[in-house]
């Protein structure tokens, strides 16, 4: 709670006018700084989100989402060990960039829809517009995913990454460990500022907030991977 330092009142941690006077009890906050977010969300995670959840405007979101949407594709293919049609790399990553920047909004959407109404059954306290921007923000391990570690990925091993004859791992069984390594922290990373960012957001603690967004998560990406396995195989 927030004590209005004209009329005392206790005011709500995200209220940026007293309920009471009407004084203004925290600055306002009209669009996020992409560059400042992200730094503030490595370094401060609880103070990024608490900006985040008080700016009027929910900029780069969507952005955001775009990345979620092409990390999801390559994963997706390599799950899918969807290299095995393919005889070079080029038409992959073609079909994996198309795929994901077709289907990521859509995606990130229902998400972001499922996560705000699991909430809401278990007496979550946020609007659907805090949620949005929280669970986009969540995102951006993934972007740094798609930026740093796949270049790595799709230059080293190549189509043998989302190949299963031979895997990536009997191509080159050092390299590929690493890699799927740290796409492994990228996503640990991301589900726990998503867990930590809706604990702010909902009021719910952490741990029951990264329990209830890891397994909508896992729902969706589980129903993305066997409505392609349907419509593909």
């Amino acid at each position: 709670m927030i004590q209005c330092p004209v009329c005392s009142h206790q005011n709500d941690d995200f209220a940026l006018k007293c309920a009471s006077c009407s004084s203004f009890i925290q600055d306002r906050i009209p669009n996020l700084d992409f560059f400042a977010t992200l730094s503030l969300l490595i370094e401060r995670p609880k103070e990024a989100f608490k900006k985040i959840i008080l700016a009027e405007h929910k900029n780069y979101v969507l952005l955001l989402a775009l990345f979620f949407g092409i990390s999801a594709a390559f994963a997706l293919f390599w799950a899918a060990k969807f290299g095995n049609e393919f005889e070079n790399i080029l038409p992959l990553i073609i079909g994996a960039f198309s795929a994901g920047i077709v289907l990521a909004i859509p995606f990130f959407l229902i998400l972001a829809v499922l996560i705000f109404g699991t909430f809401k059954i278990f007496g979550g306290k946020g609007n659907f517009i805090n949620t949005y921007a929280v669970v986009g923000w969540s995102l951006f391990p993934l972007a740094l995913s798609v930026f740093f570690i796949l270049p790595i990925e799709l230059a080293t091993v190549g189509l043998y990454f989302f190949s299963s004859n031979p895997s990536g791992y009997d191509y080159k069984p050092e390299v590929y460990s690493v890699l799927i390594g740290l796409d492994t922290l990228c996503i640990v990373w991301a589900l726990l500022l998503l867990g930590l960012g809706l604990s702010i957001a909902q009021r719910r603690s952490f741990l029951l907030s990264l329990i209830l967004s890891s397994a909508v998560v896992a729902i969706v990406c589980w129903g993305i991977f066997y409505g392609f396995h349907v419509i593909y195989y």
